[in-house]
């Protein structure tokens, strides 16, 4: 799993994850006061922190020692009670069947090898009845060969979208912004919808999340995300009720 983004974002998450697609993240989710949770792709913690912190019950997940290593200092300050676990997404052996109520990933799926092997392990680990939530960054706006178009002053005009249907990785050397995508991968819509629908899961919702006018008073560099988003978050059901 990416330690570029965890570094990236830091402690609290970046901009765009602070403001615009955790909150989502945590709306969708709603009340986890004594809910068993798993946060799979983990990363340095930041949102395992915030379920812990509301009364969830929580193990966090990430096949990267350093950022399990990185979560458990954070933590120590922090004192929230959470569980960790070094493993990959297709093997999680060490955890019993049906073991969560619900299920996250907050913006770690697109780093997964085999799609179809990772959801399968989450329905097995799923309460009948439970959900799995998740974000990505949006498939439809954020594909590879898609970029910002600016003025001659830097004011930004639009984005061209190019080749949506090439599902592939980005490139490990993105800089700046765009390194928060670094080591993940694009794939359609449909390639995730249909993921979940093979092992059982309908999805209910899918929110895409924009920033609110006080985040905007706050981080005004944000306002692109208003014309187009950023990340999508879906809430799918195990097996659907």
């Amino acid at each position: 799993m990416a330690d570029g983004i965890a570094a990236y974002s830091g402690e609290t998450g970046g901009d765009i994850q602070r403001y615009i697609v955790a909150p989502a993240m945590l709306e969708m989710v709603g009340p986890v006061s004594g809910k068993d949770i798993l946060d799979l792709y983990s990363g340095a913690g930041y949102l395992s922190r915030r379920l812990a912190a509301l009364g969830g019950n929580v193990t966090a997940v990430d096949s990267s020692e350093r950022l399990i290593g990185i979560a458990r200092e954070i933590n120590e300050r922090e004192h929230e009670k959470i569980k960790y676990a070094v493993a990959e997404a297709t093997d999680l052996s060490v955890i019993e069947d049906s073991t969560f109520d619900d299920i996250v990933c907050n913006m770690g799926l697109m780093m997964a090898r085999d799609l179809g092997g990772t959801v399968a392990e989450l329905a097995r680990l799923v309460k009948l009845g439970g959900r799995f939530i998740f974000s990505v960054i949006h498939p439809c706006f954020c594909m590879p060969d898609g970029v910002w178009v600016r003025d001659d002053e830097g004011r930004f005009l639009y984005k061209t979208a190019d080749n949506y249907f090439t599902e592939g990785w980005y490139p490990s050397e993105l800089t700046g912004a765009a390194r928060s995508r670094a080591k993940t991968k694009h794939r359609t819509l449909a390639r995730y919808v249909n993921a979940l629908s093979a092992r059982g899961f309908n999805v209910r919702r899918i929110s895409e999340p924009r920033p609110s006018q006080d985040v905007l008073t706050l981080k005004p560099h944000l306002e692109i995300y208003n014309r187009l988003p950023v990340a999508m978050v879906v809430e799918a059901i195990f097996p659907f009720l």
